[in-house]
C-alpha cells in the first residue's frame, strides 16, 4: 500500500496531467482526469491501484538513468 507521501507525490501528479487524458479498463470502467484524482485522494482502492501503477512507473524512470 502506498505511502502517505506517495499517495501526495501521485495526486501532484496528476494534478498536472491534461484534461483531456482518460483510461479504460478491461472491465468497462472509464476514468478521466477529474474520477482519478478524487480516487487518489479519497485513498479507495482504486485510489490505491492507480498510485501503485504510477509510483511502479516512476520508479522504471529512475532505473533508466
Amino acid at each position: 500500500m502506498p505511502t502517505k507521501e506517495e499517495f501526495s507525490l501521485v495526486e501532484k501528479r496528476l494534478e498536472h496531467w491534461n484534461e483531456k487524458i482518460k483510461i479504460a479498463s478491461i472491465g468497462g470502467i472509464v476514468l478521466d482526469k477529474d474520477k482519478m484524482l478524487k480516487h487518489v485522494k479519497d485513498k479507495d482502492e482504486m485510489g490505491k491501484e492507480l498510485s501503485e501503477v504510477q509510483l511502479h512507473y516512476l520508479r522504471k524512470l529512475k532505473e533508466r538513468k
